[in-house]
């Protein structure tokens, strides 16, 4: 009862924070498939997966048909020297990612660089706290060059050949960006796998620019960047030796933005892993749907082949703007080192 009662203060306190209001003046881009970027968005849950090393890729375009482009890339490479599938131990989790966002025909880009340190302590048996810190180096850039102005107007087009009268004054320019996280996850067995009635939950808590970096457009004029606060909550659910229901609920404040994803997935396994070799691997299908709060949904599918997944989310907006920007999709990919790591010889047993 005692631990049930401070999880719950645990999780009260991270709604608390989240309706927080946080000063600032800028935000960030998002992603529809926070299940599949939550280590970018939350540190502490960097090496919360199963295996050792895992290499993860996810592509969105954004507003197909608009235009313009949209186009936002993130990738992050994980590694747990210290965790092993024999005892419940703690360990380390460390990560090396990068983001690219370039939008807009004045090519407006965000390029982050980024390293991220967590560590995992076991609390009781298949109860985990997850915490870490991550740091970055982000660009700002853009090239108004390449826009057209009303003063272009040659008397039946726009001539990028007339002089605009506009200054190109845009400072591209670097800051060092920082973030922390707090998790916590229970999980019944080691294996990841759930059995009828079986159930697993992970909960966090990150804020991100805690150090709300100065950014210097141009020489006139400076903004800061806006903290963000980011929950979320996954919570699976057993139903059969096969299947497995998941629902995901992510929420987003920075400024006076916010925003909530809900996502509910259903996971297939198509062949099941080996109990005593442990030379094959768990291959699921998984689909679902992701609910956006600003009017927008996002079927979502994925394949898994053990070591590699990859999924595809399509966003379908519903809002105001559904007439023009109405369609986007996002590719995710990730490959985990299962077996065996890519830096030991030791293999799970």
């Amino acid at each position: 009862m005692k631990f049930r009662r401070r999880f719950f203060l645990f999780v009260s306190v991270l709604f608390v924070l989240a309706l927080t209001p946080i000063k600032g003046s800028s935000q960030d881009f998002h992603l529809t498939q926070a299940d599949r970027s939550i280590a970018f968005l939350n540190p502490a849950f960097v090496g919360t997966y199963k295996g050792f090393e895992r290499i993860s890729l996810l592509n969105r375009n954004q507003w197909i048909g608009s235009g313009t482009q949209f186009l936002t890339s993130y990738g992050m490479a994980e590694f747990t020297p210290g965790r092993t599938r024999q005892s419940e131990r703690a360990y380390a989790g460390v990560a090396a990612s990068f983001s690219n966002d370039v939008g807009g025909d004045s090519r407006m880009t965000q390029k982050s660089f980024g390293l991220t340190a967590s560590g995992h302590l076991p609390l009781a048996k298949g109860h985990w706290l997850d915490a870490g810190i991550q740091t970055a180096i982000q660009q700002r850039s853009a090239d108004f060059s390449k826009l057209l102005y009303y003063s272009q107007w040659n008397g039946s087009s726009l001539d990028p050949s007339v002089y605009s009268g506009e200054e190109n004054d845009f400072a591209n320019f670097a800051f060092v960006d920082a973030g922390l996280g707090l998790a916590y996850r229970f999980e019944p067995n080691q294996r990841g796998e759930l059995r009828d009635g079986q159930w697993s939950l992970q909960t966090g808590f990150s804020l991100q620019h805690v150090n709300r970096p100065r950014l210097q457009y141009n020489t006139l004029s400076a903004d800061r960047l806006y903290q963000k606060a980011v929950i979320y909550s996954c919570f699976s659910l057993g139903l059969n030796e096969i299947s497995t229901l998941q629902f995901s609920l992510t929420h987003l404040r920075q400024g006076g933005h916010s925003e909530s994803m809900l996502g509910a997935i259903y996971r297939m396994k198509l062949r099941g892993s080996s109990q005593v070799t442990n030379e094959v691997s768990t291959r699921c299908m998984s689909a679902g749907l992701y609910f956006r709060s600003s009017a927008a949904i996002a079927p979502y599918f994925s394949l898994d082949f053990g070591a590699f997944d990859f999924g595809v989310s399509y966003d379908a907006d519903l809002g105001a703007t559904s007439s023009v920007f109405r369609h986007s999709v996002e590719l995710n990919a990730s490959y985990t080192f299962l077996k065996k790591s890519a830096f030991k010889g030791s293999r799970l047993r």
